[in-house]
């Protein structure tokens, strides 16, 4: 991938690349031409040259390819319940404090 991305920018577009042509192989062009509309060459002939591109614009965007069932989250708010969680957990100095009174 030549372009003018930054370094960041250009390990996500290669990595939104690489999820993007595993998922590809796993469907196989067919199904998803005929979700699109065009030719199943149409799909062979995008993957090299517009796929790459496609991924940078990504990229350049802040935005990554990532499969259906995972789910994203914000940095800092995970941050935050780590933080009150260890807090808590100074707390405990065993087993039967986690039981309800």
């Amino acid at each position: 991938m030549s372009s003018l991305l930054n370094q960041e920018q250009t390990v996500r577009a290669r990595k939104n690349y690489c999820v993007l042509m595993q998922h590809l192989a796993s469907v196989g062009n067919a199904p998803v031409a005929l979700a699109v509309g065009c030719d199943e060459a149409t799909i062979s002939r995008m993957k090299p040259e517009k796929f790459e591109q496609f991924c940078q614009i990504l990229a350049v965007l802040g935005l990554k390819v990532v499969p259906n069932e995972m789910r994203c989250f914000n940095q800092r708010d995970i941050e935050a319940i780590f933080h009150q969680a260890k807090r808590w957990m100074e707390h405990v100095q065993n087993v039967d404090q986690l039981e309800e009174e």
